[in-house]
Parts: C-alpha cells; structure tokens; sequence
C-alpha cells in the first residue's frame, strides 16, 4: 500500500504539472491514468526537491504528502523511501527515482510487490470506492435502533464514554463537560454534570476507580484526575508537552498518549513522572492496559501497533510486539485486548484485524470486513464473545470474535441458561467422577450417563452454519448493524446485566445512543447473516 499511496502522490505532481504547462487544455484523466513521460518525472522530481540538492530526503517526501492531501502513514512513507533508496545513502537521486516509478505505475505491478495480507486490504478498500456491486459481496447486517438517544445536554463532540456502574455511564464532550446519566430512568435526564475545562480529547474512568482521568488539547496542565460526586480536581500530572489524545487509568498510575508519539506513566497519588517512552512516530491514537496491568498497547497514525511492559524499563528492552502497517499502511484508530496474547485493531483501511502479539509479522488471525469508513471505535462484550466497532460514516456494526462455536455460546438451556456453560460444568463433572472410578470410589455408569448427556447438548449446539458468516475469502461478516447516529463514532463502551447486552455509543452528533439486546437476537443476526452469505 505504500507504494501505491507513493504513486499516487507522485501522479498527482505530475497531473499539476501538466495543468501548469498547457493551462487552456482540458485534463479529464486522473491522476492514476496520467501517463508519465521523462520530462514530466524530472518535473515532478524537482518540485519534490524543495531545497533544489538533486536528491530526495524523507521530509520533503512527507511535505509533499501532506500539501497534496495524501493520507498515508508517516511509517509507510519510510518503507518506501528505502525500497526507492537502492544504495542506502538516506537520499534518493533521479535514477533510482525513475527506476521505482517504472515499477509502481502499473497497478498491477503494485500489488506484486505487496505481501498478499496488504494486497487483500488495499483490493478490500479500493472495491468500497470504486466497485458499484460491492453491497452485493458485503450485505448490510439486520438493522437494530437504539432504545434510547441523549442529545439535550452535551452541545458538542461527544469525545468519550465508559460505563462507571451497574446502567450508569459516564460521557465527556469536546468542551469539557462530564456528564452521568442513569439508563433506569428511561429518558434523555443526567444525574451529574461537571465542567472539567476546555479542549477535553480523552476520558478514561471505571466502576470503583479513584476518578475521572481527562486529556486536554493543550500543552500544559494537559491532564487531571477529577472528582465526579464534588466536581472537583483531584490531581493534575506532569511529563506531557503537547496534546494529550489518548489516556489510560492504571491500579496506582496513569497512562497519556500526545500529539508528538510520546506515552507518559504518571504516579496517581503525586501527579509526578515515573517514565516516558518515545514509543510513535505519530500521535498516538489510543491507549490500552492489558487484564494482567502491565502490558500496553498503544496505536497511532504512524500505522502501527505497539505492545510494551511498564514494568521493563526503557526502549527497545520493554518491547513486546510491534505490528506495522497494522491498517495497512493508513491510520490505526483503536486497539482493544481481547485474550492474554490477541488484540483487536481499526483503522483506516475500513477493516478490524485480530492479532497474535507473539507473532508479530504472520497475517491477522481473522479480518472483519463490512464498514465503508475508518474505523475508529471498538468495545468488547465482559465474555470476550462479541464485539462491535464505530465507523466514520455513523455505522455500528457487531460481530462474533470467534465465529467458529458461537451457537453453543448464545444457544440456551431450558432454564435460560448458555449451552455452552452446562457443557463446560458437565465435562467438569465427568472428569471428576472419572478420578474417583479410578480411585476406586465413582461408578463407571455414572460416567456414561454424563457423557450422554454431553454429547446430545453437543448435538443440538452444533451446526454447519457456524462459520457461515465467514466469507470464501476468510472475512468475517458483521452479525448485526447498530443505527443511530449521523456523524463519526469515536467512542464505544459494553456492559451486560441480567442476561442482556447494553451498547453505548457517543459521535460528533452531539448524542449518545443506549442500545439493548439479548442473545436471541445476535442469533437471529447470526442466522439472517448466514443466509445472504449462503446466497
């Protein structure tokens, strides 16, 4: 992809150029279609060239990206510029400047030097905007409405929500109100708001936590722990010299990522500085603390996912996996743990991945495929079962992590409960039963009869249409589509009670929505899903 995002710069020059030359001429080409002779490449390559050495640096690169528009991250620009860079001086001259766009001018041969995991994610983008019958390949999950939409008290970007106890969630907008809304009273009313100051980017709390931990868009005093109940300020952190756009709470620290790639541990008790990592080379979009609190994983627009241990020290020494390219060359919005060594990832390339952190450089283990837009939220289901994921275009979709044996986890007993955990409890049983018959103390009939009953629940669990939401190509389908909002939704939170899913999602509409479902209707999805796939 980062050849293709170099292309595409270059023949955007170039197209300028021609403009510039021949103004009375008319170009209905694109820039992609504009041939380029050897007189036009010196043109292009000069105009790259800002300080007129004869050779290309890195920088001027990137300038040239940004005044044109292209978005790609700093990362993939860096990975061209060596492949361009034949001899490794740091510079690139016209000759090996003229050999790379011999190879990159043909679209085809752009997909040849890509590894086939990009090539499949660049063929994924290019078909949401360019192909008419993509709809027909990636059918619109079964539409589900919000129960309920807050919108009368926020009056801007809602930039954050986290669930803070049982139907109480917790939302922080753009201009610095936190505000706390119990779902119990049925209607759009808040318990609490507080005013926590301007240019708020990030929020991080949760239920039983030592406060509310808010990033500001401002170069100092630019992140504080407040008191929700008092509406005061509890603790303001030092270390972060830019803008704070991702925040992270800890059991004793606090965690900010800013605007320059740098990620801060703060002591929670006296605001001071424990560490810093220059971890990015871009902002740094997110921030994650894994279950065993000590790992992190941290995402940027540099394009790649980061995992670190606090606890290691410095870099290169506290480094754990380092996924590039991880939206395949453009943005990563979010990452979210979703097992001891996986990670879900969006970004912009409008896919969600799952990683295996220990095997850095395989292909994810499973792409979600479905949005039109970058992907830019993600929360997980408290049984690591379901996930969804917020998009740039308003969508919200949900999805089975791991589709393979999702119909023996929603399926129910006939007292309500999961198939899947009676089978679990029974095999626990059996295998009990068997050390006694082997002590001498159990009864083998015992043993038969629990081993019956395992196998006809197995037999009413199990079904052919299990991975049927998985297309020809190994894309999994989303199960549902969550409706509700008209703008970009940049913050997701999941919380179930009493046998029900509740989804609360926040866009720069100024509104929250509450969505409420059991597992009957993620499985009516399932089945609605599978079906259009089987088509």
């Amino acid at each position: 992809l980062a050849q293709a995002v170099v292309k595409s710069l270059f023949t955007r020059l170039a197209l300028q150029m021609a403009k510039r030359a021949s103004p009375g001429k008319s170009w209905g080409m694109t820039p992609e279609d504009t041939p380029m002779d050897p007189e036009e490449l010196k043109q292009v390559f000069r105009r790259i060239d800002l300080d007129s050495s004869g050779t290309l640096e890195l920088e001027e690169l990137e300038t040239a990206a940004r005044e044109l528009g292209v978005r790609c991250s700093k990362n993939s620009l860096k990975k061209v510029f060596k492949l361009i860079d034949i001899d490794q001086s740091g510079s690139i001259d016209f000759e090996e400047f003229s050999i790379f766009f011999a190879k990159v001018s043909n679209p085809d041969r752009i997909k040849e030097v890509l590894s086939a995991a990009s090539a499949a994610f660049l063929d994924y983008r290019n078909s949401v905007e360019n192909d008419p019958c993509f709809a027909k390949h990636f059918p619109m999950p079964r539409s589900t409405k919000p129960v309920l939409r807050y919108n009368r008290h926020f009056n801007a970007t809602v930039e954050s929500v986290k669930w803070v106890g049982d139907g109480i969630f917790l939302a922080a907008t753009g201009e610095g109100k936190l505000v706390s809304c119990d779902i119990a009273s049925r209607a759009d009313e808040n318990l609490k708001t507080c005013a926590a100051g301007e240019s708020v980017y990030c929020m991080d709390a949760h239920a039983g936590g030592r406060g509310v931990l808010v990033g500001y868009g401002k170069k100092t005093d630019n992140l504080s722990l407040w008191n929700m109940a008092e509406g005061t300020r509890l603790q303001t952190f030092e270390g972060q010299t830019s803008q704070i756009f991702s925040c992270c709470l800890g059991k004793n620290f606090t965690l900010s990522g800013s605007k320059d790639g740098m990620v801060v541990q703060n002591d929670i008790e006296t605001g001071t500085c424990i560490r810093t990592w220059q971890v990015h080379e871009g902002l740094v979009t997110s921030i994650a603390l894994a279950s065993d609190g000590h790992q992190v994983a941290t995402t940027s627009r540099d394009g790649r996912v980061v995992v670190f241990d606090v606890n290691a020290g410095s870099l290169p020494s506290c480094l754990v996996s380092d996924i590039e390219d991880a939206a395949a060359g453009y943005t990563v919005c979010q990452a979210l743990w979703c097992g001891k060594d996986e990670l879900l990832s969006a970004g912009d390339d409008y896919c969600v991945k799952r990683w295996d952190i220990r095997n850095q450089r395989d292909p994810p283990l499973a792409s979600y495929m479905g949005h039109t837009s970058c992907v830019r939220s993600l929360a997980l289901s408290p049984d690591g079962s379901l996930f969804a994921s917020g998009a740039a275009d308003s969508s919200v979709r949900l999805w089975a992590l791991n589709p393979s044996g999702l119909r023996s986890r929603l399926t129910k007993t006939d007292d309500g409960g999961r198939v899947s955990d009676l089978l679990s409890e029974l095999k626990q049983r059996r295998e009990q039963v068997i050390e006694r018959v082997h002590a001498g103390e159990g009864d083998p009939a015992e043993v038969r009869e629990l081993t019956e009953e395992i196998e006809t629940l197995e037999r009413v669990a199990k079904d052919k249409t299990d991975e049927e939401i998985i297309d020809s190509a190994g894309y999994v389908r989303a199960l549902l589509g969550l409706s509700g909002h008209s703008l970009t939704v940049g913050t997701l939170a999941w919380q179930d009670c009493a046998g029900k899913h509740r989804l609360i999602s926040g866009a720069q509409d100024e509104s929250v929505c509450l969505f409420e479902f059991n597992d009957d209707e993620v499985m009516e999805g399932f089945s609605t899903m599978s079906r259009q796939c089987s088509q």
